[in-house]
């Protein structure tokens, strides 16, 4: 099975869906996709994906355990959610043959106001980062759906992501309060974290979010205020990181205020993507083979406002952005040469969706 959500990197089997795409090659029409969609509102709710258009067809929703599912993670027969009201986490089994959601229990946080959430490789642990404390926690995965944390850090103000690394040897926390990245060696066997020194970005940057490329080596690193976007390598040996570049993400010439908000790296490892949130758009950068660094490709405007996040699917033909802003997810398909995505298919309606993810049922 294929998944990429969120394009966080912290879901085991993202890593498989470089496998989808190599040259441009697209497989959706072998899958059976469902896009699932968080946001400020009460529920959690999926969509049947045509694998031909990308169009998206309501097929259920879920009353979420607490307010506001605002950010959501997938590993396959499990989706994650936290409330930001109640500082807490969900556990749902995922329907393997129709994508229905059943809840199972939820968990404390260990911190406050929750940003994110992700799984490890493995699939045995959850992390999640408290933009509130600044903290950062990990729960075990358990039969009955999740336990209280095992372990809680504090790791700098406005922790707003926590993923590991494709190879589960390593996790890493951008800290948009502190500008630095937190990096920690993880052992998968107990789960725990271990400091491993910080990445610090330029002053005010605000690091948010982080992507690895299919090569496990390069990351990417969207940083909300200042709107850039750097370029990162991985030492394997150390497990820290490394800038090679920052770029801006906007258009030459755009005017206004502006934040950014998620990064993708498409499956095939040749393009990445980042959402502003002010410009509205979806900037698309060439991935150079070897050396990580990118160069611009172009802007698509997302066809609504403040495009909190978007996904990819596992084979890479369509993107879809949450426009918290406007209440809809938008459908995009992406040409395989250039990278660059087009509105495919009608809209859908949400209530200010901040999470939109998709995966690939067997």
């Amino acid at each position: 099975m294929l998944l990429l959500a969120c394009a966080c990197g912290g879901n085991r089997a993202t890593s498989d869906a470089s496998d989808a795409v190599l040259d441009g090659t697209r497989d959706s029409a072998v899958m059976k996709l469902v896009a699932y969609v968080g946001g400020y509102g009460p529920n959690i709710a999926w969509y049947a994906v045509d694998p031909a258009t990308g169009a998206l067809a309501p097929s259920g929703s879920i009353a979420a355990f607490g307010a506001s599912p605002s950010f959501l993670a997938i590993d396959r027969t499990r989706l994650y959610a936290v409330s930001e009201a109640t500082s807490r986490v969900g556990a749902y089994t995922i329907d393997q043959a129709s994508g229905a959601l059943a809840f199972l229990e939820d968990a404390s946080s260990g911190g406050t106001g929750p940003a994110h959430v992700s799984v490890d490789r493995s699939g045995k642990y959850v992390f999640v980062a408290n933009y509130g404390d600044g903290s950062v926690a990990v729960l075990p995965v358990r039969t009955s759906g999740i336990g209280a944390p095992q372990q809680t850090l504090v790791v700098g103000s406005h922790a707003h992501q926590i993923i590991a690394d494709p190879s589960n040897r390593y996790v890493f926390v951008p800290c948009l309060g502190a500008n630095y990245v937190a990096q920690f060696a993880f052992d998968a066997a107990t789960g725990m974290l271990t400091p491993n020194a910080r990445l610090a970005t330029a002053p005010g940057a605000g690091p948010r979010h982080l992507a690895f490329a299919p090569d496990g080596i390069h990351a990417y690193l969207i940083n909300e205020v200042d709107s850039t976007l750097s370029a990162l390598s991985l030492d394997p040996a150390t497990g820290r990181l490394t800038p090679l570049q920052t770029v801006s993400t906007r258009a030459a010439g755009a005017t206004g205020a502006n934040t950014t908000a998620e990064v993708s790296v498409h499956p095939s490892g040749r393009f990445v993507y980042g959402s502003n949130r002010g410009d509205n758009n979806i900037v698309t950068y060439a991935i150079a083979p070897g050396t990580g660094m990118v160069s611009l490709v172009g802007h698509t405007s997302t066809q609504g406002t403040t495009p909190r996040s978007f996904t990819l699917d596992p084979s890479g033909a369509f993107l879809y952005a949450a426009n918290q802003g406007s209440d809809s997810v938008v459908p995009f398909t992406i040409d395989p040469q250039s990278g660059l995505p087009s509105p495919t298919a009608a809209q859908v309606t949400a209530t200010k969706p901040s999470y939109v993810g998709v995966l690939a049922l067997p």
